[in-house]
């Protein structure tokens, strides 16, 4: 019996359909093999891979809020766990915006069936199937086009990220970083703004409606748009009962939106302090704490506020004060304050270059005394022809517009002499002098060939924050703590000169008695039972008036000016800023210890001097005051070589030629006498100087002053080129108008005669 058989035609059909299927198989696997590929290289952005960044919330020292300070994404955000998120936010959140987030692995593949065929019927892509992991990719990274392509590199990224982040991760970079308008990102952010509170204390009404924010947050804006973002809450708690997210009951008793909180304006407290702060640490995150006392911020503000408007009658209307600790560089109150309505409250006076006045002098004598070039005793001329040899086109001026003749560096540095510290200068080195303010940290605007004698008389721009720390020093025992801004932050401290010597030149700037002549007793730099070392300076024509003083602990800069550069009116430091830098002292920090006095030591060493002199007292001083020296620096000669005995009275009080002139003047107070002795010379001109004519001075005005020395009290007679000139009386100099050519200069006195020979050209 033979075996039956399925028709030729029916075998042929199953073949076909076996290798059908077989060609399905195959491009199912391919495609299956590719996707996974797909997925696996698929790119994650690269924000993904590094935790948000909380904005900076500035605390003074205390605790207390200070600022919080937006950045170019966010204007708030502050990170938070799962744990401290609205448990009903969170239902509420995929409620509305992904209902099955946990059963999909990425992409919802029926939503995204739903919108294909919307989108397709329409022509253009009007609805998204997206799922919050698709919605996190796409919030982090930088906005692109609605393009096919771009949702399919989401959802493959999304299935990447389900496979290597849980739900709970997804779920919280969401609420942490989803924006909820105004620039709030984040659940927190927004729960702070809009109801005063954080993410874990919303309400249940609260949290369905930050819910309902993010699908559109600009257009549900619940300050610009408040009745939209009530649609939208009703609107969600429709949906969400749909969902079964709500029940009805609980839908009816929410129906009324919660209120919202007003818009407060963006308060920075102490902005300058902030804004330095920024510039120095520009990557700040989270909290951070600061080293500004808030407290005491208020009450220097308060005391600014007044004194501004006190010297408006000498049109100065800004200031700047600051105050730190000098120990440890901790900055306590910073305050910029402007009366003028034309933007200058802007301008951080604290950190602006101004010109410095006098208070750089503290810094040249430091260094010449820790270089032992001169001492506290050094007698120093304070006459108006004593610095001629040095700076022949140069005459400095006192604040009190008198010459005081011998001062003893005490005395000139307290009373803030400037003949005298163009003499420092010129034994210290300009190039040297210089160097020495950048080793204390102050910089100055321009090079040494822009000041000259200068610098250190009150051409030198420099910023406050330098030069208030570096006045730190000399109540610091010659350490410079360099300013800090955080509170943790490393101090950096920097010696700058001997204990000894910065001990020195702090009894010297806290010494009310050296200060009188220039000053007087009452000042608002005298203190009866405190030691608290101080300066002031003011600047040429009133542009800037300065004050700064230090106790054991703080050091209190004062500026008082205009931004702008305009002058005051004849405001000079000891009535402007001094009084305000007073106030400072006795209402802020009169609990500040005060400068402890010097103890004798191996390193310090006190000695009775001659007050007038400088050097070891004699019968003929008429005072005697203690003095301090380094070892080895102390006076060996004593006083007599300048008294000469008078048959009656008190000895005479005998000077070098050095000072004729200031002896002749009305200045000489001393009743001093020039020594006898002392040859007739010529100085100025000096023997072979070269005078330019100015093509662009009137001729009238471009003169040379003929002086001598060693008159003796007697009239002088000049000749120039062998011609008889003039007679000048005794200690008063002659003026000459400039003539081109080759000159012979003589000057005559009894038999004695000397001469120079000087030219005057073109230039």
């Amino acid at each position: 019996m033979r075996k039956s058989s399925l028709p030729r035609s029916k075998k042929q059909g199953f073949k076909k359909l076996l290798v059908r299927l077989g060609i399905v198989f195959l491009g199912v696997l391919g495609l299956g093999g590719a996707l996974e590929i797909a997925i696996r290289t698929a790119p994650l952005p690269p924000s993904l891979q590094s935790s948000l960044v909380s904005t900076p919330v500035v605390l003074d020292c205390h605790g207390t809020v200070m600022a919080e300070l937006p950045g170019r994404e966010a204007r708030l955000q502050f990170p938070v766990s799962a744990g401290a998120l609205s448990p009903w936010l969170i239902r509420a959140t995929i409620g509305l915006e992904d209902r099955r987030f946990y059963q999909h692995s990425g992409i919802d593949v029926p939503a995204i069936g739903i919108a294909f065929f919307r989108n397709l019927r329409s022509g253009r892509i009007m609805a998204g199937a997206s799922t919050l992991t698709q919605q996190l990719i796409k919030n982090s990274q930088p906005p692109q086009p609605r393009t096919w392509g771009r949702k399919l590199r989401e959802a493959l990224a999304a299935l990447r990220l389900e496979r290597e982040w849980t739900k709970e991760q997804i779920l919280t970079r969401y609420l942490n970083q989803v924006s909820y308008g105004n620039r709030f990102h984040g659940a927190e952010a927004a729960a702070r703004q809009y109801f005063g509170k954080s993410a874990a204390s919303l309400t249940a009404p609260e949290a369905l409606f930050l819910a309902a924010l993010p699908r559109a947050p600009t257009r549900y804006n619940p300050w610009r748009h408040p009745a939209e973002a009530g649609q939208r809450y009703q609107f969600a708690l429709g949906r969400l009962q749909d969902a079964g997210v709500l029940t009805a009951a609980e839908r009816e008793q929410w129906r009324t939106p919660p209120t919202v909180l007003p818009r407060q304006p963006t308060v920075i407290l102490a902005s300058h302090f902030v804004q330095h702060l920024q510039r120095q640490h520009p990557h700040l995150a989270g909290t951070v704490r600061t080293t500004l006392d808030l407290s005491l911020q208020a009450r220097v503000e308060s005391i600014v506020a007044r004194h501004l408007r006190r010297l408006t009658l000498h049109q100065a209307r800004d200031a700047a004060v600051l105050v730190l600790n000098h120990q440890t560089g901790a900055i306590r109150a910073w305050v910029s304050a402007s009366l003028s309505k034309t933007g200058q409250g802007q301008i951080n006076g604290v950190t602006l270059p101004r010109s410095a006045g006098s208070i750089l002098k503290p810094f040249l004598y430091l260094q010449a005394l820790d270089r032992r070039l001169i001492t506290a005793a050094t007698l120093l001329p304070d006459t108006p022809d004593a610095i001629r040899s040095e700076y022949v086109d140069y005459d400095p001026k006192n604040y009190d517009q008198r010459f005081w003749g011998p001062v003893r560096m005490r005395e000139a540095l307290a009373n803030s002499l400037n003949v005298p510290a163009v003499l420092t200068l010129a034994r210290v080195g300009a190039r040297a002098a210089l160097n020495g303010l950048h080793d204390a940290g102050i910089h100055t605007a321009r090079g040494l060939e822009d000041y000259g004698a200068g610098l250190i008389l009150g051409n030198a721009e420099v910023r406050m924050l330098d030069v208030t720390a570096a006045f730190g020093t000399f109540a610091n025992h010659g350490t410079l703590s360099q300013p800090v801004c955080l509170q943790g932050e490393s101090p950096r401290h920097r010696v700058i000169a001997s204990p000894s010597a910065a001990d020195i030149l702090a009894d010297v700037l806290s010494d009310n008695d050296a200060r009188r002549k220039s000053f007087g007793p009452f000042t608002p730099l005298a203190f009866e039972n405190r030691r608290i070392a101080c300066k002031t300076g003011t600047s040429s024509g009133f542009r800037d008036a300065w004050t700064l003083g230090a106790t054991a602990q703080h050091c209190v800069g004062v500026w008082i000016g205009n931004f702008s550069g305009a002058p005051m009116r004849e405001l000079a430091s000891v009535t402007g800023p001094a009084p305000l830098w007073r106030d400072i002292m006795n209402q802020v920090l009169t609990l500040d210890p005060s400068l402890p006095p010097l103890v004798e030591s191996a390193a310090l060493r006190p000695r009775e001097i001659c007050a007038v002199t400088g050097l070891l007292p004699t019968a003929a001083s008429p005072s005697r005051v203690q003095e301090w020296f380094l070892p080895g620096t102390e006076p060996e000669a004593d006083a007599d070589s300048y008294y000469q005995a008078r048959p009656n009275g008190p000895p005479q009080l005998t000077l070098p030629s050095t000072y004729e002139l200031w002896c002749a003047s009305s200045h000489n107070y001393l009743g001093a006498a020039v020594s006898a002795g002392e040859p007739l010379n010529i100085v100025s001109p000096r023997q072979g100087a070269q005078f330019i004519i100015d093509p662009h001075l009137p001729r009238s005005r471009q003169k040379l002053e003929l002086r001598a020395i060693g008159a003796q009290g007697q009239p002088l007679e000049w000749w120039l080129n062998h011609a008889p000139l003039a007679t000048s009386p005794p200690g008063q100099t002659l003026t000459w108008p400039l003539v081109r050519g080759a000159h012979h200069l003589e000057v005559r006195c009894g038999p004695e005669k000397a001469t120079v020979t000087f030219t005057v050209g073109d230039p």
